[in-house]
């Protein structure tokens, strides 16, 4: 029946619908109502001409663009925002300048959390290009430093925020302090945090002086691009977060402070205060009913010292609730950012191979489709090494062209991280598969690496465990003294990890030290331990990894309990999904 009214006539009657439902819908009802009138209007918004009605028209849109994205549906907000674009009289931006800057501000964002990267590119254009203020322009410059970013232009983004906190009166460290006293300094710091009860610190004083909460905003988005592209900026920036508000006061931007710095803390090992400040990272949250920066705070405190303390559940559904979260408020960069720790503390924690890749694989298709480069670079990385272990191609064939594609790119784009896992990856799979010296050059290259990072990335131990098993190996082949000091030192590390409670890294310390065991009276006794604490903190990954050492030990001793390690050892690796290593334990050793 409507294909049959002229079109006139329909044109007439969608405008006379949207007015209706707005001149009747009573002032605190009007928000139930937005989404109905204002598509009825759109319906006939060409044929409006009179510039009152355009503007008001515009207005409606904007209205229903932000209650679109306040509820994360972001494509109906950029069509609601575009249409009030659309709808604009020609000389907008003089007449109507604060609705002109709103509508194309906040068109920007939407279209950055669709993934829409030229739309935004477009948009951000014009208003650097008819803002009248520096003020003005603020919002769009953190977007596009976040559009530098997702295209993995991180050194221009990181200029970009430079330069506008140099605007706002908080200038960048130049020339940097060395790296010895920038530790120091946060180090002071924590000791201050430490001291000052949780709650004494909650009641701080709000922050008011707009410039330092701009600057706190701009600093917060540098954060994850230091990480990621200059590492030597990253305990300053978090530095000069921590100054800030214990000068000028608290702000929402605080809480994502004090998860960095807990995650700093970790890094240097200080375990138990990284987990206080993490914790009060999280209380602040809740006390300023900040969850938009919910997503930040527990990447930074469940990738850290939660992820070593507080054990693999709570850690792996926090990562994902943050995950979740950063999708709803449209925070998509600490959403896929937290897809991927969420995805590296799984393979930590030894969950199964075929789940795991399942789960990269979609959140891989939601980074291409929003454009998140650097994670799905990490990402893709992880997918690399899960196919490794389950059916192959290796990591270290040659004609492996995709993952050396991978490792050329980080070496281009200085992506220090990136370059991290990729030999930390191929460490782990080269020692797995009893290549040895292919093992060492990667810990050699990993660790060449790590001398760029403002701070190493720990693994739960994981790095510093394949090590020490690594060294262990090349000491039993090669005889070489330097092979046996460094795992000595491995060793030594452990037992710090350990004392600190720790609790995967107890069966990582044991099996160490039954590798090192020269009694074999009480070696054997020492990889039972190892194999029982792995099964019961379920890493069956190392369980497996210690059986089969255990079988190694056995049958060098001409034991014939050897076939049945190997046994227990072939169903492990089963159980986690590595079926290729399946297949060359029985082709490697007959049991």
């Amino acid at each position: 029946a409507y294909s049959l009214i002229p079109e006139n006539d329909q044109v007439r009657m969608h405008k006379q619908i949207g007015n209706l439902i707005l001149d009747h819908a009573q002032d605190d009802k009007i928000n139930d109502v937005l989404f109905i009138a204002v598509d009825q209007l759109n319906r006939c918004k060409k044929t409006i001409t009179k510039e009152k009605e355009r503007t008001q028209l515009a207005m409606l849109n904007l209205k229903a663009g932000k209650k679109a994205m306040s509820m994360a549906t972001f494509l109906d907000s950029a069509s609601y925002l575009k249409a009030g674009i659309d709808v604009l009289c020609d000389d907008h931006w003089e007449k109507c300048y604060n609705l002109s800057l709103q509508l194309h501000s906040l068109y920007a964002e939407a279209e950055y959390c669709n993934g829409h990267l030229k739309e935004v590119a477009l948009a951000i254009d014009v208003v650097i290009a008819h803002a009248r203020s520096f003020k003005d322009k603020l919002c769009i410059y953190a977007l596009l430093i976040k559009l530098l970013a997702a295209e993995n232009k991180l050194h221009e983004a990181m200029q970009i925020g430079f330069d506008v906190l140099k605007a706002l009166g908080v200038p960048f460290p130049s020339p940097l302090p060395d790296k010895s006293n920038a530790v120091r300094k946060i180090m002071k710091t924590s000791m201050a945090l430490k001291n000052t009860s949780t709650e004494e610190f909650l009641n701080h004083h709000k922050m008011n002086d707009e410039n330092m909460i701009e600057s706190m905003k701009f600093l917060q988005i540098l954060l994850n691009y230091s990480f990621f592209a200059k590492q030597e900026q990253l305990p300053i920036i978090i530095e000069q977060m921590m100054q800030l508000t214990l000068r000028y006061g608290v702000c929402e931007e605080s809480c994502t402070a004090l998860g960095y710095l807990s995650f700093l803390l970790c890094s240097l090992e200080y375990f138990k205060d990284s987990d206080y400040i993490g914790q009060l990272a999280i209380a602040l949250v809740d006390k300023l009913k900040a969850n938009e920066y919910l997503p930040r705070v527990y990447l930074a405190y469940f990738s850290g010292a939660a992820s070593w303390i507080r054990g693999a559940k709570l850690t792996l559904e926090r990562l994902l609730r943050g995950y979740q979260v950063g999708m709803q408020i449209g925070d998509i960069e600490n959403a896929m950012l937290s897809a991927f720790a969420y995805s590296i503390e799984s393979f930590i924690y030894g969950r199964s191979l075929y789940e795991l890749e399942r789960e990269a694989d979609t959140y891989m298709k939601q980074m291409i489709e929003y454009k998140q480069m650097v994670p799905k670079d990490l990402t893709l990385a992880l997918q690399y090494a899960i196919l490794s272990l389950k059916k192959g191609p290796s990591l270290m064939v040659c004609q492996n062209v995709q993952h050396s594609d991978l490792l050329k790119r980080a070496i281009e784009n200085n992506n220090v991280p990136l370059g991290f896992y990729i030999y930390f990856f191929c460490g782990i799979e080269s020692y797995i598969f009893g290549k040895y010296e292919a093992a060492a050059s990667m810990v050699e290259r990993r660790r060449q690496m790590e001398k760029q990072m403002s701070r190493r990335l720990l693994m739960n131990g994981m790095a510093d465990f394949f090590d020490g098993l690594i060294f262990i190996a090349m000491a039993r082949k090669t005889s070489d003294i330097k092979w046996s000091v460094e795992a000595t030192n491995i060793v030594s590390k452990m037992e710090s990890y350990a004392q600190n409670g720790t609790h995967t890294c107890e069966h990582k310390l044991l099996l160490l030290e039954a590798e090192l065991e020269k009694n074999s009276g009480n070696a054997m006794a020492i990889y039972e331990r190892a194999i029982a604490i792995a099964e019961k903190n379920e890493l069956v990954h190392e369980q497996a990894i210690a059986s089969e050492r255990a079988a190694d030990f056995l049958l060098r001793n001409g034991d014939h309990r050897a076939s049945q390690y190997y046994g227990r050892a072939h169903n492990l690796y089963l159980q986690w999904g590595a079926q290729r290593k399946v297949v060359h334990l029985i082709e490697s050793i007959p049991f």
